[in-house]
Parts: C-alpha cells; sequence; structure tokens
C-alpha cells in the first residue's frame, strides 16, 4: 500500500465499526522493524496515525490484534506491505502488548503511556 498524505485517526477507527461497517475495510500490515515483527494498521487505505499525525505502530502482531479487539473489530484483513518500505523506528506512536498492562509504549516512542 502506498503512503498517502490522508491519514485515519484512532478516533476515527472507534466509531467506524457503528457508522460504516459494511463498507470500512480495516487492514494489518508488516511494516518490518528491527527484527521484522511490527505492524501497521490501514482504514480504507489510509494509515492508522496518533492525533499528532505520528503512524501508530504496533510491535507484533498481537500487539496490533489488542487493539483491534479493545475496539471491538473483529472483520479484517491482511494487508500488503508499504511501496515505500516503511520501518518502526522507535519515535513513531509505537506500542507493544504486556500481560500485565495492556498495550504500553515502546522505548523511545511518543505514544501515550497506556493505551487500555
Amino acid at each position: 500500500m502506498e503512503a498517502s498524505g490522508n491519514v485515519a485517526t484512532w478516533l476515527e477507527l472507534v466509531v467506524a465499526p457503528d457508522w460504516r461497517k459494511n463498507s470500512c475495510k480495516i487492514r494489518v500490515h508488516a511494516v518490518g522493524g528491527r527484527d521484522g515483527n511490527c505492524f501497521a494498521i490501514s482504514m480504507d487505505r489510509r494509515w492508522l496515525c496518533a492525533g499528532s499525525g505520528e503512524l501508530t505502530v504496533f510491535c507484533g502482531l498481537g500487539s496490533a490484534l489488542h487493539f483491534l479487539k479493545l475496539l471491538r473489530i473483529d472483520d479484517f484483513e491482511p494487508g500488503e506491505p508499504p511501496e515505500n518500505g516503511l520501518q518502526c523506528e522507535g519515535s513513531r506512536c509505537c506500542l507493544s502488548s504486556d500481560k500485565a498492562r495492556g498495550l504500553t509504549r515502546c522505548p523511545g516512542s511518543r505514544a501515550p503511556r497506556y493505551v487500555n
């Protein structure tokens, strides 16, 4: 998927299941990262970004799926990797899953401390 200037926000993704259930396409994309285990989410071909405009990246598929589960989204599909070689660099809004605390920010990330 190619990166465009249009993005989707967390808030838009939260309300999407209620007002666009039948037409909204949610995809989970492998984006690489240091260990090749980072994922991003797109909504109708727009990357999911934090309110600050930074791409939201998840360390591990389980973290991305946990985020979607929190939003009660179970209708999604695998997406193609980004065409521009997008990488998780830690400076983006990066989240990982922690069994005790749910989703937490990765070291060096500008993500909120907890997302439960």
